[in-house]
């Protein structure tokens, strides 16, 4: 019993420590820092701005690695000092499970928001992820359950269960607000940065200017009729709202309506 608690105490300081990774990586990069959720197998940290790629994949990969990185540090004082391996067993497994975990390509883990950090075309990159997540999950919580009775061990099927919930409810607000975060509205002016006027009809859906958002690049986009006569103009920064506000499937008009109703 005793065993379990220091494990559990382990598992508890190496989450906290695994999204304070993620905060100081964030901050590193220049986004504002916000605050840790403990969750039932990791936590959450809200760093409030909009990521762009790179940052989005050293953000993600900076809480698995520092708990790897513990877990070798631990293990490498283990052959200078064997007398503390009882008492550091813990955390260094502690460590160890959470950095390998959070790599898996699974929501809401770390290596999601990896693969979505490299791949272009971000919508089958989350469809595809959701499927992924949903068929582990099914398979932990079955393969969990029917072994239960001889392992005596529940975090398999609850991992699954995790997962499963993880991949089937995630809402479709939460995965276009992920797609629009992973979009370089965060400009890179070191290398300078040209501005582009984009004319667009007034049926044009949201996800398909997403293209033409650029990180060394401005776009102002021009709505047209179907004479081609302007309709308004929408400004790269009210386009990333409009996207944080809207599904990606609404028309940029009906985002614009919507978001004056609202107002």
């Amino acid at each position: 019993m005793i065993g379990q608690f220091e494990l559990l105490c382990g598992y508890l300081v190496s989450i906290v420590a695994h999204e304070i990774a993620h905060n100081r990586m964030a901050s590193l990069r220049g986004y504002k820092s916000g605050v840790i959720t403990l969750m039932p197998y990791g936590g959450v940290v809200d760093c409030g701005d909009d990521y762009n790629d790179s940052d989005n994949i050293l953000i993600a990969l900076a809480a698995p690695f520092f708990n790897l990185a513990v877990s070798t540090f631990i293990v490498a004082l283990w052959w200078v000092m064997p007398d503390i391996y009882v008492y550091t067993k813990g955390i260094c497994l502690a460590n160890l499970a959470l950095g390998l975990v959070n790599l898996l390509p699974f929501y809401p883990l770390d290596g999601s928001r990896v693969v979505t950090g490299l791949v272009k075309n971000k919508l089958k990159a989350i469809k595809a992820l959701r499927i992924c997540t949903v068929s582990a999950g099914s398979a932990l919580f079955v393969a969990g359950i029917a072994t239960v009775f001889w392992t005596k061990n529940i975090s398999v099927p609850i991992f699954g269960l995790f997962l499963l919930l993880s991949g089937i409810f995630t809402s479709r607000a939460q995965t276009y607000y992920h797609i629009a975060r992973n979009r370089p509205f965060v400009k890179d002016f070191s290398h300078g940065v040209r501005e582009k006027t984009v004319y667009i009809s007034q049926d044009c859906r949201l996800f398909q200017l997403l293209k033409f958002v650029e990180r060394d690049g401005i776009s102002r986009f021009i709505l047209v009729d179907g004479d081609g006569v302007k309709v308004c103009e929408v400004s790269e920064e009210k386009f990333g709202e409009l996207c944080l506000r809207n599904e990606l499937s609404v028309t940029v008009l009906q985002a614009l309506n919507n978001c004056d109703s609202v107002a």
